[in-house]
C-alpha cells in the first residue's frame, strides 16, 4: 500500500469521525490554496480557510453522529515524482440508537496531492454522490454532453493546479525547467528577482499584506513580459523571468528598469511598501538551466550586498 493511499485512508476516517479535535490534522494535509469540492451544492471552497470554518460549522452540526465506514477503496496514478492523483469509491453508514433513523452515502472522489517541502498536500479534493437521475440499466446519464465538459474542466483544473504556484497563478519552478528545455533562447535573458527584506514586510505589515506584495508583484512582471515569455514564482518571495528577444545588455536594463519602476508606482497607491532586487544574465542557445540560474541567482545576490533594490549582470 501506497505512502499516499495510507493518508487518504487515514484522511476520510477522521472527517467521518466528527471529532472536532481532528480539524487541526486535517487542516494540515492541505495546501493553504487547495480547491476543495464537496457532495453539497454549497460545499465548494477555494482555499483552506474557507474549509475550515465549513467543517468546523458541520462538525458542531452533528454532533454525536460518528459515521462509520462501511467499505473505502483507493488507487494511484502517479503524475510526476512530486504529484500523484488517488481516486476511489467510499461508503458510510449511521444510524441513531433507535433504529428509526439511518444515514447511508455511497460516494466517489479523486485528490490530488503534490509534495511541497518535502511534505505531501493536497491541492485538490473533489468527492461527488452518484447521479439519481440515471434511469434503469443505463450506463450513462441523458446529459453525457454535459458529464463530459464537466470530466474536461476538471481535467484542466488538474493540470493548473499541478503546474503553477496557488498563490500568485504564475507556473511553478518544476514547469519553467520543463518548458525551457524547448523554449527559444535566441537573445534570451535568465532574471531573478526577490523582494528585499520580505521577512520584515511580514513582520510589520502582517502575512496578509505580504501576499499582497506578491501577488502585485507578479501581476507586475506578467504585464512587462510578451506572452512568449516566461514567468515563475520559484517560492517564498523569489521570482524567474526568461525573457528572448532582447539583443542587449541595455535591452534587458531596460525591461528591468521598467519593472521595478512598476513596483515603486504601486507602492505609492497600495500596501504594503516593498522594493525588489534583482540579477541578470544572458543565456546560451544550448545552455542547461542549472548553470544559467546559478549565475544569475550570483548577480542577485551581488545586488543585495551593493545596497539591495538594485540590478546586476553577471
Amino acid at each position: 500500500m501506497s505512502e499516499l493511499i495510507k493518508l487518504t485512508k487515514k484522511l476520510w476516517n477522521e472527517y467521518f469521525s466528527g471529532d472536532v479535535n481532528n480539524i487541526s490534522k486535517l487542516s494540515n494535509m492541505f495546501e493553504e490554496y487547495s480547491v476543495i469540492i464537496g457532495t453539497g451544492k454549497h460545499e465548494f471552497y477555494y482555499n483552506l480557510e474557507e474549509f475550515k470554518v465549513a467543517i468546523n460549522a458541520e462538525f458542531q452540526e452533528r454532533k454525536d453522529i460518528k459515521f462509520k465506514i462501511q467499505y473505502l477503496e483507493c488507487d494511484e496514478i502517479v503524475i510526476s515524482s512530486d504529484a500523484s492523483l488517488i481516486y476511489g469509491k467510499v461508503a458510510i453508514r449511521w444510524k441513531n440508537d433507535e433504529g428509526t433513523v439511518a444515514i447511508n452515502m455511497d460516494s466517489r472522489f479523486s485528490i490530488l496531492y503534490k509534495k511541497i517541502n518535502k511534505l505531501w498536500k493536497i491541492l485538490h479534493i473533489h468527492q461527488s454522490t452518484p447521479n439519481l437521475e440515471q434511469i434503469g440499466e443505463e450506463s450513462y446519464p441523458k446529459t453525457l454532453v454535459h458529464e463530459v465538459e464537466t470530466a474536461h474542466e476538471k481535467i484542466n483544473l488538474l493540470s493548473q493546479l499541478v503546474e503553477t504556484d496557488g498563490l500568485t497563478g504564475l507556473i511553478n519552478i518544476r514547469t519553467l525547467k520543463e518548458r525551457y528545455i524547448n523554449w527559444d533562447k535566441n537573445n534570451a535573458w535568465i532574471f531573478v528577482i526577490d523582494i528585499d527584506n520580505f521577512k520584515e514586510v511580514n513582520d510589520n505589515y502582517g502575512h496578509l499584506q505580504g501576499n499582497n506584495a506578491l501577488i502585485s508583484l507578479a501581476n507586475i512582471l506578467i504585464n512587462n513580459i510578451r506572452k512568449t515569455d516566461l514567468a515563475c514564482r520559484m517560492g517564498g518571495d523569489e521570482f524567474i523571468l526568461l525573457c528572448a528577444g532582447l539583443r542587449t545588455p541595455e535591452d534587458a536594463k531596460n525591461l528591468a528598469r521598467r519593472i521595478m519602476n512598476d513596483v515603486l508606482i504601486w507602492t505609492k497607491e497600495n500596501s504594503p511598501f516593498y522594493s525588489i532586487s534583482m540579477g541578470i544574465t544572458r543565456l546560451g542557445v544550448d545552455e542547461l538551466f542549472d548553470v544559467a540560474f546559478k549565475r544569475a541567482d550570483q548577480a542577485l545576490y551581488d545586488s543585495k550586498r551593493s545596497g539591495k533594490s538594485q540590478i546586476s549582470f553577471l
